[in-house]
C-alpha cells in the first residue's frame, strides 16, 4: 500500500496538476507548489487552507473520490 500526501492525492484524483488548476479555478504553477518542499516556497504536500473548499466542490462537482480527510491527511492507495 502506498501512502500519498494530501496534494499528490488530489493532483493523482483529478489526474495531473494542470487539470486540478483547471477545475478550481487556479493557476498550475499555484498547484505545482503544492508538491514542493517548504524551503523551497512550496506547501509540502500540502493543501493551502484557502483552496481547499475549492477542491471539495470541484471533487463533488466531477464524482471524484475526495473527502475532507484527503484534504488533511492524505490517502493510502
Amino acid at each position: 500500500m502506498k501512502f500519498m500526501r494530501p496534494a499528490d492525492y488530489v493532483i493523482h484524483a483529478f489526474k495531473g496538476v494542470r487539470a486540478t488548476a483547471r477545475a478550481i479555478g487556479r493557476h498550475p504553477s499555484s498547484v505545482s507548489r503544492w508538491q514542493v518542499p517548504k524551503n523551497r516556497k512550496g506547501t509540502d504536500g500540502m493543501i493551502p487552507h484557502r483552496a481547499q473548499h475549492l477542491v471539495l466542490e470541484a471533487a463533488q462537482n466531477l464524482e471524484l473520490d475526495i473527502t475532507p480527510t484527503d484534504l488533511i491527511i492524505g490517502r493510502h492507495l
